[in-house]
């Protein structure tokens, strides 16, 4: 299967928006970091000790809403080949099947 340039345009677009998704995200943590108190480049890491049962339960909830926001950016992406699809099952012609 050849590789056209549409294709490539595609994954070039594609590619841009999750750029742009990246730092979006990135620019939210950033302003919730500054809004904690904490500096932008600093890490934020809590020991099992430290943790209690409100934050696990904001942890989960946080988790299992960023797992369906994935789950529903998965499902609109197209697969990189339609045609693959199409001819799937079907044998090259003047080809026997054994």
């Amino acid at each position: 299967m050849a590789f056209t340039e549409q294709e490539l345009r595609n994954q070039q677009q594609e590619i841009a928006r999750l750029a742009d998704e990246l730092n979006r995200l990135n620019s939210e943590l950033a302003s919730q970091k500054k809004a904690l108190g904490y500096g932008e480049d600093e890490e934020i890491s809590i020991s099992e000790a430290e943790m209690t049962p409100e934050l696990e339960q904001v942890m989960a909830e946080a988790v299992d809403a960023a797992r369906r926001q994935g789950k529903a950016l998965a499902s609109q992406l197209q697969p990189a080949s339609a045609c693959a699809s199409s001819s799937a099952g079907r044998g090259r012609r003047d080809a026997m099947r054994i």
